[in-house]
């Protein structure tokens, strides 16, 4: 997997979103680099339980007013 262009590392874990708004979590390595070729979907219905659930939808929520803001930002939408 290519390395997206937005994304967030917390917890040894990162959050990547592409440009289409997908969202995708991937481990860190030792040396603090996310290991993107490890990459995984979140799975809400398996194996995730409710506090760790909420945990990751936050963490992509700030992702993605992230994203948000730097493109707003980029095509120059704020007026000085």
């Amino acid at each position: 997997m290519t390395v997206p262009a937005y994304y967030i590392v917390a917890d040894g874990n990162a959050y990547g979103i592409e440009d289409d708004g997908y969202m995708f979590g991937a481990p860190v390595k030792m040396d603090g680099t996310p290991d993107w070729d490890c990459a995984y979907d979140f799975d809400f219905e398996r194996g995730m339980d409710e506090e760790d659930a909420e945990y990751v939808i936050h963490i992509c929520n700030l992702l993605k007013q992230a994203f948000d803001l730097t493109k707003e930002y980029n095509q120059e939408v704020f007026v000085k």
